[in-house]
């Protein structure tokens, strides 16, 4: 019974934030309410019992997508009082393709039945992915993290590029 009362609290953040997202003009506010969003969705993935997935939803969404997109928006002038422009026409796009959207999942859920009984077995499923890691795949997982360091040094480098030059004009 917690778990049910738990899921529909996930699912009710999930939809109040989203909406939120939808009408909300403020950078900043849209980013807190993608913050709720993502962070429920973790919270289904951890009460599903896929915990690696929302461990990386976390990490990767959250960790780094919406620090990029806050980071973008800080360093870019006058933007925490800019508000997004959507006009009217963006709005009706954005609800019917929405819309459509909600009605093929419900028709794909009203045809198929939510009545069976789905068991997950993850017995060892994040230690063996993490064993895989140290192992079979150290090469790839080295030399991803080397990579992903280029990319800080890199954009470290621009960053402090754009600075200078901004302040000689």
């Amino acid at each position: 019974m917690i778990e049910l009362i738990v899921f529909y609290f996930f699912i009710g953040v999930i939809a109040l934030s989203s909406f939120a997202l939808f009408f909300t003009k403020n950078v900043i506010h849209n980013a807190a309410y993608l913050l709720f969003s993502l962070l429920s969705v973790a919270g289904l993935f951890v009460l599903s019992g896929a915990d690696f997935i929302a461990i990386t939803q976390v990490m990767v969404y959250i960790g780094g997508v919406l620090v990029l997109l806050l980071f973008g928006v800080m360093y870019t002038k006058n933007s925490i009082d800019h508000e997004m422009d959507s006009g009217s026409k963006r709005s009706l796009v954005g609800f019917s393709f929405g819309a459509i959207l909600f009605g093929i999942l419900a028709f794909g859920i009203l045809e198929e039945g939510i009545d069976r009984d789905y068991t997950i077995n993850n017995e060892g499923v994040t230690s063996n992915l993490g064993v895989s890691f140290m192992t079979d795949q150290i090469f790839a997982f080295e030399l991803t993290a080397i990579l992903l360091l280029v990319v800080l040094i890199g954009a470290v480098f621009v960053a402090g590029k754009s600075d200078k030059s901004l302040d000689n004009h």
